[in-house]
């Protein structure tokens, strides 16, 4: 009687979500930064707990200039305008929440 082992190779249903999250997560923060980059801001003061308002000195107007360039590059409408001063890993989540709520409607 032999027994089957499991390839430790093979990626689970779970490992895969997991992998997709974080390529959807690097996709978003790609874009998010090359906006910002595009608006003028340097490269290296960007990082997922960058905050818009305080650390980058944001107004109104380049905050709706962000949200316009996700939805012209990622086709999802983010709402940014808020009165909390919000990181770019939290801006990501909030767009991935959104790609995830067109997709289910999508279906």
């Amino acid at each position: 009687m032999s027994q089957q082992i499991d390839d430790p190779t093979e990626i689970s249903p779970i490992d895969s979500l997991v992998e997709s999250d974080c390529k959807d997560t690097e996709k978003v923060m790609k874009t998010l930064k090359s906006i910002l980059i595009n608006l003028d801001i340097s490269e290296e003061s960007l990082d997922e707990d960058t905050l818009l308002y305080k650390d980058l000195q944001l107004d109104s107007v380049e905050i709706i200039e962000i949200a316009l360039g996700l939805k012209r590059q990622l086709g999802v409408n983010v709402k940014l305008e808020t009165r909390q001063d919000l990181t770019l890993a939290q801006v990501c989540d909030k767009v991935k929440s959104a790609i995830a709520c067109q997709d289910a409607n999508h279906d």
